[in-house]
C-alpha cells in the first residue's frame, strides 16, 4: 500500500470512530511497511564481480639484465608451439634472422638467457610460431618504418648511458610538407637550458638509415643522451639536433633499388624541414652554424643534399655509407661543376667518413672517398672495427659531434 492510501485510510477511521486504537493500528502498519521496504533495499543482491584469473604473465619480468651483462627474455604464451628471439646483439645477419630458441616451462612461460652482451642499446622481437611480435612486458620500444621493436639497454659505456647530467629534450614534431602534400613527422633535440634562455644555437641535421624512421636516432641511437653527456663533459657545443623521416612512403623493401631513390625526401628536406626548423627554433643563421650527417641510406642522402648545396653546410658526416654504385657515376657527371667549385670548398670545415671493416658498404665508402679526392676534396676517412650496426653508429656520433661548430 502507498503512503497516500494509508493516509486516506487513517482519515476515514478518525472521522467514523475518532478512535485512538485505529490510529495506533494504522501507524503500526506504516512502520511495518517502511521496515519491510528498507529491508528489501538492503537485501538487493550486488552486481556480479568479473572473474579474475591470475596468470604468470601478471608478474613476468622481461627483459632482465644481470650485473654480468646476461639478458634474460621471457614470454607467456601457453598455447605456442615454438618461440624464438631476434636481437641486434647477435652478430651476422643470417644468425640474427634465425634467432635464439626459448624454452617452455610448465606454467606456459618461455625464456632464454643470452650473453654476456657488450654494453649498448639493442632492439629485439619475438617469433611466436613464425609471427613477429614485440615484447608485451617491455614498454621500451623503437619504431622502424613498418614495425615496433622492443629495446633493452646494457649499461657500461659512459658516453651513451643515461647519467646524472643536465638533460635536453626530444620532441615529436608534426608538420605539413608542402613538397609532398602530406603530414610528416620529425624528432628534434634541444639542449639543456634551451627552454630557460633566449640564446640561439647551431643546428645539426641527423639522418637515419633504410628501414628505420625518424624515431630511431633518439631511441636505439640514444642521440639525446649522447649529446647530453658530451655537452656536460664540455666536449661538444650545445646544439639543436633535427632527426627527420628519411622515407617518404612505407613501401620500402630491402634489395629494391627503387627504394633508394631519395629525391622526394631531399625536396621535402630543403623546402619544408629546413625552413620550418629555422623559423620555429632559435637557430643561428649561416653555413658555419649548420651541419648534416647520416648513416647508410641517410649517408647517401647527406651527400646528395650537401654536395649540391655546399653553401648551406660547413660540416658533413657520412656513417657506413657513400654514393651507391648505381648512383655514383651519374651523380658525378651531373654535378661535376659543383664538385669542382673551389670557392664552395673553402667554407667546408669538416668532411668526415667512418665505416666498419666488416660493413657490407665498405666498398661504396672507399669508392666515394676516391671520387671526392678526384674533385679536390680532402675527406677525413676513419675505418673502424665492426659491421653495419648501431653499435658503430652511436660511436660515430660520439666522435663526430665534438668536431662541430668549433
Amino acid at each position: 500500500m502507498l503512503f497516500w492510501e494509508l493516509a486516506e485510510t487513517c482519515e476515514a477511521h478518525m472521522t467514523r470512530r475518532n478512535s485512538s486504537r485505529t490510529l495506533l493500528a494504522v501507524a503500526a502498519s506504516m512502520a511495518v511497511l517502511s521496515f519491510s521496504a528498507y529491508g528489501q533495499e538492503r537485501e538487493r543482491p550486488s552486481p556480479p564481480v568479473p572473474a579474475f584469473r591470475p596468470s604468470p604473465n601478471d608478474t613476468l619480468i622481461s627483459p632482465e639484465v644481470s650485473p654480468d651483462r646476461q639478458i634474460t627474455l621471457r614470454l607467456y604464451a601457453p598455447n605456442a608451439k615454438a618461440v624464438r628471439v631476434r636481437g641486434e646483439w647477435i652478430t651476422g645477419s643470417a644468425e640474427m634472422m634465425k634467432g635464439v630458441e626459448l624454452q617452455r616451462a610448465d606454467d606456459g612461460v618461455w625464456s632464454a638467457s643470452v650473453g654476456p652482451v657488450a654494453p649498448g642499446v639493442y632492439r629485439y622481437s619475438f617469433l611466436v610460431d613464425g609471427m613477429r611480435v614485440a615484447d608485451p612486458r617491455n614498454p621500451a620500444a623503437s619504431q622502424s618504418l613498418r614495425f615496433v621493436q622492443s629495446m633493452v639497454a646494457v649499461p657500461g659505456l659512459d658516453y651513451q648511458d643515461v647519467r646524472e647530467v643536465p638533460h635536453g629534450s626530444v620532441a615529436s614534431v608534426w608538420y605539413h610538407s608542402k613538397a609532398l602534400g602530406t603530414l610528416r613527422r620529425m624528432h628534434v633535440y634541444t639542449p639543456p637550458g634551451y627552454d630557460a634562455d633566449n640564446k640561439r644555437y647551431p643546428v645539426f641535421y641527423l639522418l637515419h638509415g633504410a628501414g628505420d624512421s625518424d624515431h630511431s636516432w633518439s631511441t636505439v641511437g640514444h642521440a639525446g643522451f649522447i649529446l647530453d653527456n658530451l655537452i656536460a663533459a664540455g666536449r661538444a657545443r650545445p646544439m639543436i639536433v633535427v632527426m627527420p623521416a628519411g622515407h617518404t612512403t612505407k613501401t620500402f623493401v630491402f634489395g629494391d633499388p627503387k627504394g633508394l631513390d631519395t629525391a622526394l625526401f631531399e625536396k621535402d628536406f630543403l623546402e619544408d624541414v629546413m625552413p620550418l626548423v629555422e623559423s620555429r627554433y632559435r637557430v643561428r643563421a649561416g653555413r658555419q652554424h649548420r651541419a648534416i650527417a647520416g648513416l647508410s641510406m641517410g649517408g647517401m642522402q647527406t651527400l646528395n643534399i650537401a654536395l649540391t648545396n655546399l653553401s648551406k653546410f660547413a660540416y658533413i658526416g657520412v656513417f657506413s655509407s657513400g654514393l651507391f654504385a648505381q648512383f655514383r657515376e651519374p651523380f658525378e657527371k651531373r654535378h661535376a661543376a659543383q664538385l669542382d667549385n673551389a670557392q664552395a670548398k673553402k667554407g667546408l670545415k669538416v668532411f668526415w667518413f667512418a665505416t666498419g671493416k666488416q660493413d657490407f658498404l665498405l666498398r661504396e665508402t672507399h669508392a666515394t672517398v676516391e671520387m671526392l679526392k678526384r674533385h679536390g676534396f680532402s675527406p677525413d676517412y676513419r675505418e673502424t672495427g665492426g659491421a653495419h650496426s648501431w653499435e658503430n653508429w652511436r660511436d660515430y656520433l660520439n666522435e663526430f659531434a665534438p668536431k662541430l661548430f668549433r
